[in-house]
């Protein structure tokens, strides 16, 4: 005696894991795209001259991730890279340039610098520079190591049990505007996460709203249109915030821009294909979680980039979860049922 085959049971389980694959293809690395973070580094003032001093706005975004300089128009700025080369250029009509011979231009692809990137052999801080323009505009932001703290592991003299904020150390970058030396000066500070309390209730919220979304399936469709227009508006919201120069996340746009498609194509095929329509909202959940699980940290972090408020962001992490695992125990559910409906049992010949 023997099983019958399973085709749909098979059908099933090859688009899902079709659409997973497709959706776990890596991304390219890029350098350093900000996350939720527990670091905040920010500029506390220039000094030099008055007039060189105020010509210039500099700002850290990203919680640690980025210092980004805006400079007027009229006003020429230079910044030396780690060696004291030049390392990039502000002219007095906008054009941003970054030498390709720095060092610095190189070690600033990755956040640990040396340790995650080759220098390539034509980096040469002695070597004459090759100005490659990189922006318009006066504005530019770049990862500059000298204003974060560079080790993963945390600093020396942060408690992390201590639930207070924790200087780590005091950044000075030297720059020349329109001729005078001028120094950014800064702080790093860290951050105490939230209470454990609050990630377990957020993680059991998304838990226990995944199960409830489930048994009334209905609801599912509504529920994964809502959190690709929730991750996907959050996406470009953080996205649009940060300037020229600084990289992005394109997960935050890509995942919830492919949740609604598949739920665009599971809605046009409802009719002469429901079966098909079903296994379809069923993979749209997919993006979500991955969605909600690159947003994690910042059930844990206390920073996060972007405009908007970190409470804002938490509650779109466990609503947008809570969807996607919907879709996950409707589809896990629905393979259970039909691999039974399917699996009946047949004399076999002979």
């Amino acid at each position: 005696m023997s099983r019958a085959p399973r085709p749909a049971a098979r059908r099933a389980t090859v688009l899902l894991i079709t659409v997973a694959a497709v959706l776990l293809v890596p991304v390219p690395a890029l350098a350093d795209p900000p996350g939720p973070t527990h670091y905040r580094s920010s500029v506390t003032g220039v000094e030099g001259p008055d007039a060189a001093a105020a010509a210039i706005d500099a700002e850290v975004v990203g919680g640690d991730a980025y210092l980004t300089l805006r400079v007027p128009a009229g006003v020429t700025v230079e910044v030396p890279g780690y060696d004291d080369e030049p390392y990039l250029r502000f002219d007095g009509e906008g054009t941003v340039a970054v030498n390709q011979r720095s060092p610095a231009r190189w070690l600033n692809d990755a956040r640990y610098g040396a340790a995650d990137v080759d220098v390539p052999a034509e980096a040469d801080a002695e070597a004459p520079p090759a100005w490659e323009v990189v922006a318009s505009g006066g504005e530019y932001a770049w990862h500059d190591h000298r204003v974060h703290f560079m080790s993963p592991g945390l600093p020396p003299g942060v408690d992390p049990d201590t639930d207070a904020a924790q200087p780590v150390l005091d950044w000075r970058i030297p720059m020349t505007v329109d001729g005078a030396d001028v120094e950014v000066v800064g702080e790093l500070v860290w951050y105490p996460g939230p209470s454990p309390i609050w990630p377990a209730l957020a993680a059991a919220g998304a838990l226990l709203g995944g199960v409830g979304l489930a048994r009334f399936e209905r609801a599912l469709v509504p529920a994964l249109v809502g959190a690709g227009l929730l991750g996907g508006g959050l996406g470009i919201a953080t996205t649009w915030s940060l300037p020229t120069g600084a990289d992005i996340e394109p997960a935050l746009l890509v995942l919830p821009g492919t949740l609604l498609v598949v739920l665009a194509a599971a809605w046009a095929s409802r009719r002469q294909h429901p079966a098909r329509a079903r296994w379809l909202v069923v993979a749209a959940g997919i993006p979500a979680v991955g969605w909600g699980l690159i947003q994690v940290g910042a059930l844990t972090r206390p920073i996060v980039p972007g405009p908007m408020p970190v409470e804002v962001v938490r509650a779109a992490v466990t609503l947008v979860l809570a969807a996607g695992m919907a879709a996950v125990i409707v589809g896990a559910r629905a393979l259970l049922d039909l691999t039974r409906a399917t699996g009946e049992v047949v004399d076999r010949p002979g």
